[in-house]
């Protein structure tokens, strides 16, 4: 003989003998538990997700965004050159190698 499986509503808090299991609780540590609802509250429960599926991003996110300013020796930003992104996951072309940077104008640059 098998025991009848008698859950509480999440929801409503009644006792239900046909509990819908509405959503899974994983625990870093120890086991997790399950998230039941009676079959009138079930329907305010979103879809169950699986865990371990990675959502879809619509666009890929930089790795690395570099600002370029040139700056006076007052440390007021005299000219904004904008930004660059870089994305590191191979998906995106190389930034090519050109001279779109200033050269450096500090005094220990400038003596060389």
């Amino acid at each position: 003989m098998t025991r009848p499986a008698v859950r509480m509503c999440a929801r409503c808090h009644r006792t239900t003998d046909a509990p819908i299991l509405v959503h899974e609780v994983y625990a870093a540590t120890g086991p997790g538990f399950n998230v039941y609802a009676c079959t009138e509250c079930a329907d305010h429960y979103p879809p169950m997700t699986d865990v371990l599926e990675i959502p879809e991003t619509t666009r890929p996110r930089p790795r690395l965004t570099l600002r370029v300013y040139k700056v006076n020796a007052q440390g007021t930003v005299t000219e904004d050159r904008g930004k660059v992104e870089v994305l590191t996951d191979g998906r995106a072309t190389p930034l090519p190698r050109t001279s779109a940077y200033p050269k450096c104008e500090c005094q220990r640059c400038r003596a060389r």
